[in-house]
């Protein structure tokens, strides 16, 4: 009886855990989350200014005084607006530094940066690394745009604690809540549907892939599935996910309680619709390079026809000036024809106005 018992309690508790377990297996380190927390801040030279308002605090290098300046007030406004499109609170102050060097930025780091890293977050100790401008010659993307991107893990990371925050949900709502939805994200998109190479849900959920291309391709579609769920159920639906998958519950039970779709259905859905779009179809085949080339050889046709008109049109002035030529031979010779064809030719090529003055006819016809 009690094997019989000890077996119906395993069933009901490993059945229970599938459905709103939690998606890690250890415990959670909620001691190093707090050891995060109250760890000192970065120092920095004296010579730094620092802003401050509500909810963040900036430092800069003096050089970098008028970005930081605007980096203040911009959070200021941007913050509130990224936690609201989010559906999390604002939480505790945020410290912003923008590192006039790249050793400085990666110097005052708690961790390890990437090389390519234009921004970093490290959520619980409510820290922002950011490049100077100085440094970021020749990137198309604002560093305001940069800023709200390290914002959106700064609150993830938060609402999740110690358990970690999924990848695919982690970029794809940084990218959203940023407005990083650009034609590079749709030429990746397009890519993956033209070698037939996207990935699904399960797939994603599962992480990046190691492989940059496929990573690339990762990063575009987790930032197209967050845009899907959001413009097909609305803004209270990425809510709940995010708050059901904070607390503990997989994606696929988050999804369930949300929006009452299973995972393969949203699949099916999500991934049916960049089949279907022509425009993800047509921006591998028309890149920025062949769009030069065909530019290029349209101004060659063009060329080409121009040349050929132009050449025509100087024949038929040469073909005019002989008949000229001839016509006033035969004036001087006291020899004229009115049926000889040199005075329909020359007439026209002066046209009519030329040809009629006046309603009289030219002194040049025959008296």
């Amino acid at each position: 009886m009690k094997t019989l018992l000890l077996s119906w309690l395993m069933l009901f508790w490993s059945s229970f855990a599938d459905a709103a377990g939690p998606s890690w297996v250890s415990a959670p380190d909620t001691e190093a989350v707090v050891a995060a927390m109250e760890a000192p801040l970065p120092d920095v030279q004296e010579d730094w200014v620092t802003y401050t308002d509500p909810y963040a605090t900036v430092y800069a290098a003096p050089g970098d005084q008028g970005t930081a300046l605007r980096m203040s007030r911009y959070i200021a406004t941007s913050l509130p607006r990224v936690a609201e499109e989010m559906g999390l609170p604002i939480g505790n102050r945020i410290h912003v530094y923008i590192a006039p060097s790249q050793q400085v930025f990666f110097e005052m780091q708690p961790g390890r940066a990437p090389d390519w890293a234009d921004g970093t977050a490290y959520p619980h100790r409510g820290l922002i690394f950011l490049r100077s401008p100085k440094l970021r010659v020749g990137s198309a993307e604002p560093l305001e745009q940069v800023l709200d991107h390290e914002i959106a893990h700064i609150l993830l990371g938060r609402a999740f604690g110690a358990k970690p925050v999924p990848r695919w949900l982690q970029e794809g709502v940084a990218q959203l809540v940023a407005r990083e939805y650009t034609l590079d994200v749709v030429d990746r998109l397009g890519q993956g549907v033209f070698g037939d190479d996207l990935m699904s849900v399960d797939e994603l959920s599962q992480g990046f892939p190691a492989d940059p291309i496929r990573a690339r391709l990762a990063y575009a579609q987790s930032a197209d599935l967050v845009a899907f769920i959001y413009n097909q159920h609305g803004q209270k639906a990425l809510h709940d996910i995010i708050r059901e998958m904070s607390v503990g519950k997989t994606f696929a039970a988050a999804l369930r309680a949300s929006t009452g779709m299973r995972t393969d259905e949203l699949d099916a859905a999500w991934r049916g619709r960049l089949a279907s779009s022509s425009m993800l179809w047509l921006r591998p085949l028309v890149s920025d390079t062949m769009l030069l080339s065909f530019a290029g050889l349209g101004f060659m046709v063009m060329g080409g026809l121009a040349l050929r008109k132009r050449r025509k049109q100087l024949h038929e002035m040469a073909d005019e000036e002989d008949a000229v030529e001839a016509w006033y031979a035969q004036l001087s010779q006291g020899v004229f024809d009115e049926d000889d064809g040199a005075t329909d030719a020359i007439y026209s090529g002066l046209g009519d106005t030329d040809y009629e003055q006046g309603g009289h006819q030219s002194s040049y016809g025959p008296h």
